[in-house]
This record gives C-alpha cells, structure tokens and sequence, in this order.
C-alpha cells in the first residue's frame, strides 16, 4: 500500500489541536481464521462482544470479553450449505440478537430466522418468516429487511419485477420479538428502464419509505421522488423532489427521528454529465408528511481551488461519493463524502462508469437489476456503492472485492458539509489524504464513531508501522487532529472502514496479521 498522505484543511474558523492517545487492546490472532474469511461485527450484547465469522462453510460466533479475550467460540449449524445459502443478516438488540438467513430448497426459498444469545448460543429453532416458490437457481436474496432505529421493527420485503412498469411489493412488519404486526401487498408503477428504487428504511413508527428516480442515459437523476408507505394502510403516497433544473447523482435517504423527519441528500450538476456543482437536501415531516426545507448549496471557487488546486477546480468534486448523512443534538446534520476510485491495466474507474464494476457486478439498466437472482424478484436496487459496505467483509464467494484482477483501489479525500437544521450551510471541512491498496479495498476508507457532538473520522495510516487516525469534527465545525495509534508491530494493518461502534466512545476494528484477521477494540 502506498504510504498515506495525510494532511488537513480547515474551512471554517476554528484552530487545529492535537488530543491525548486513544487506548487499543488485541484479541489474539486465530490462524484459522484466513484472509479469505467472511465475518461480521454483530456488537455488544449485555457485557459481551460477539464477532460472526465464515471459513470453508463453517460458520461460528465467537464471544469476547471487554479485553477481547475469547470466551467461546459457537458453531452455527443450522446454516445450509455454501451452495444453497443466499444470504445472512444479524439485527443486534440490547441483549440478544436475531438472525435472518435465506437458503433455496427445491424450488423454494427461504427466509429464516434464529435468536442469537448473549453468550453466542441459539436456544430456539429457526422459524420461517416467508416462503417463495421460483422456477430457477437462484445465486442472490429474495427477501431483503430493514430494522427502525431503537429496534422495535424489523421490516421483511421482496419485490415482484415480472412486469417491469408495475413492480409488486410484498411486506411483512416485525415486532422487536418477530411477531408479525402487518402483512402488506401493493404495486409500484415504474417507467419502464428509466425507474429505479433505492434507500430502504423504516421509521419508528413502522412506516416504509424509499426512493423511485428515473436515471437518465447520461448517468444523471432528473426525477425522483419519496415513497412512504404507513405502517397500517396499503396504499403508499408520493413526494416528488423538485429537481427539474439539476441533475443529481444518487440520492441518500436518512430517517431523523430525533428531528421528526425524512432527511435525502445528493450531489448534483448544472448539466449532463457535468462537474459536481454543489449539494441537494430534501426534509419532509414524518407525522404531517410536509415539506420542511429544500435547499441547493453550491462548492464556491475559494473551496474549490484548496480541493482541487488552480488545474483542477472545476472537477475538485467528481470523485466524491456521498457515504453517509450524520445528524446531531442541536437538529443540524452533516454529510459524510469520500473520493473513490478505481485504476487497472485497462484505464480508470469514475464516477460516469461505474455501472456493472469495478465494485458492483449489477447493472441498472438490465431488467433484473436488484437481488433476486435471473428470475422476476429482487431485493430492489442498484447502487454505485454496493462494495462499500461497512461491517460485513464478504471477501469472496458473496461477490466483493478481493482478489479480482490488477485492480487497484483508491481511497482519497474527505469531505465533511454540515448544515443547521433547516439545510443552510455552517461549516466545511476538508480530510485531506490518499490511501490505495492492490486487489482489495479492505484496508482503505474511513469509519464514523458518533460521541456526543464529536464525530470521529477513524482512518488506517499504513507504513512500515501502520497506524490509526482519528479526525475530530464537532456539530460547529471544529477540528481536532488525535494523537495516532501505533500498530503492536509492523505485520499489524488496520480495517477501520469495517469497524463497528460498540459503545459511546468505542468501536471494535478488524486488522490484517500477516495472511490472517483478526480484530481490536479501540476506546476514543
């Protein structure tokens, strides 16, 4: 890995600091647990850590302590086999956690479901949530499922796209002990390869929303709207976003709770395949369903010429994505947004094609775009980001990247916009930096750790002695550089981007040892 260059940029007023070091304390390396593993972080359940881990078809769920020494390690073996198991999703709660998998049996698929103890175990059966009779091997997930943020609901869906300009929604809301509360059937008129859906979440309330955008040839969003469907009704709504002047790029759905509403966010340009321009916010209220703000920020020259430099201002935002909307106690919000990008021995990877690669293998223009496999159900969504997915490493038979090609892959600047709790602009903050790694994208990126009003931007600094950064940027835009942590010893390289927080000032974060992983808990 190149060494990373790190550097920061302050935009608004206010003084560089350096804190005290964090603590970090190892769990021992297993050298079972290769590479090549799947695993993921499923969080703090009562006093224990519990990490999920598949090696060869063997799944197990190892249980820590708070110094991360192995308490158990707990075969999971109810699971099918690598052939038949499509999909696996955990849904941590205080002091128990579910399981939801899905398996082809025959001609049916599968979604089951299984409560994972705080001392790893599986007490009951596994009970069957929904059923689907397909006529094909299916090779991804039928059903997908979203939870509300305090976890009382988990919401089960699939999507008929047998006929492309009506796609049929079956639903199925949870309780927080999975007992059904309301079983929904609706259809969704879609223009026919222009309408795609995206931004699955579930409010409190056990209200269902998500975005429809018709995606033009170009690449760029020019209609899109907000689909909320109530908790105890079957007819849904729509919002539509007055974008008819922008082109957007993909929009970003958070559900504020603590500020009762729907909050969407996106890059956009002035015109067809454009430089990035500026940031779009949308808030719609979740009880009055009324709009609350809409607001265009655009990059000024000054922003743009300490990005990109005098050569490269105009494109200074091109290689943004937008990762995630983070909001905080005084009502504001800010959004997370990183510069990726991809190089290999036949050109580079950039924002207008990345349909179908390097990271996805979906393309939203092929008629079964979503999850469901060559038949007419899927999960229901193409997404540029598909490889950035934070907690779970699937390394390799769940289709991610690693070991493909001579890929390499970049991880560049960060870009942090904060905004009041009417969508105006406050504070920019720039994270300057450079990370790239060959064959993988494990151990570039970043990962947020939410304390308070701090956000911290936790990076891997990789080196003879790799280490890890943390970047402190407060809701009024102050920023704080920390002292780094220094690996144990030079075979240590930090995975922060699949790091999870466990706790108000603590996250647990893989790392690679040598051609093993294993993982750290990291107090901020």
């Amino acid at each position: 890995m190149k060494k990373l260059i790190f550097s920061l940029l302050l935009l608004s007023f206010s003084l560089i600091n350096v804190a005290n070091a964090q603590s970090i304390v190892y769990a021992d390396v297993n050298k079972a647990d290769v590479q090549r593993m799947n695993f993921e972080i499923i969080g703090k359940l009562a006093n224990n850590y519990l990490i999920y881990k598949e090696v060869k078809g063997n799944h197990q769920i190892n249980v820590f302590n708070e110094n991360m020494q192995l308490l158990e390690s707990v075969p999971v073996t109810m699971l099918p086999k690598k052939g038949d198991l499509l999909d696996l999703t955990f849904y941590p709660f205080h002091n128990y956690a579910f399981l939801l998998y899905q398996f082809q049996k025959g001609n049916t698929v599968f979604c089951n479901a299984v409560r994972i103890e705080a001392n790893g175990k599986i007490l009951g059966e596994p009970v069957t949530l929904d059923t689907t009779i397909i006529a094909y091997k299916a090779d991804r997930k039928i059903n997908s499922s979203v939870k509300s943020s305090d976890g009382n609901k988990i919401l089960l869906f699939k999507i008929n796209k047998k006929d492309p300009a009506h796609h049929v929604f079956k639903t199925r809301l949870y309780d927080g002990e999975l007992n059904l509360i309301k079983e929904s059937r609706y259809t969704v008129s879609m223009d026919k390869g222009g309408h795609f859906l995206n931004g699955y979440s579930l409010a409190n309330n056990g209200d269902f929303a998500f975005i429809k955008y018709n995606r033009l040839n170009s690449g760029n969003i020019q209609d899109a709207s907000l689909i909320v469907k109530p908790e105890n009704s079957d007819i849904y709504k729509e919002y539509p976003l007055s974008v008819s002047d922008l082109f957007l790029d993909d929009i970003k759905l958070k559900v504020d709770e603590e500020n009762n509403r729907y909050l969407m966010s996106s890059f956009y340009a002035k015109q067809k395949r454009g430089n990035i321009a500026g940031i779009y916010n949308y808030a719609l209220s979740l009880d009055e369903k009324e709009k609350l703000f809409e607001t265009i920020t655009p990059f000024n020259d000054d922003l743009r010429k300490k990005v990109g430099g005098k050569r490269g201002s105009k494109t200074a935002f091109n290689d943004l994505f937008i990762n995630s909307i983070i909001i905080h106690q005084n009502g504001g919000f800010s959004i997370g947004a990183e510069a990726l990008y991809t190089t290999n021995a036949g050109g580079m990877w950039d924002r207008w094609n990345y349909w179908g690669g390097p990271y996805g293998f979906y393309s939203p223009y092929g008629f079964y775009g979503g999850w469901g496999g060559w038949g007419p159900w899927g999960g229901g969504y193409w997404s540029p980001y598909y490889y950035y997915s934070p907690f779970f490493y699937r390394s390799y038979w769940w289709g991610t990247g690693y070991g493909y090609g001579s890929e390499q892959y970049h991880a560049g600047n960060i870009g942090v916009f904060s905004f009041d709790r009417e969508g105006n602009r406050t504070t920019e903050n720039i994270i300057f930096k450079h990370q790239s790694e060959d064959r993988t994208d494990g151990t570039i990126s970043y990962q947020v750790l939410l304390n308070g009003s701090e956000m911290h931007f936790v990076l891997n600094h990789s080196g003879k002695i790799s280490d890890l950064d943390d970047v402190i940027i407060t809701e009024d835009g102050q920023m704080t550089e920390t002292e780094p942590i220094e690996a144990k010893d030079k075979y240590v390289d930090f995975m922060p981007r699949y790091g999870k927080q466990v706790g108000p000032g603590s996250m647990i974060i893989p790392y690679l040892y040598k051609k093993n992983i294993s993982f750290a808990k990291v107090n901020f």
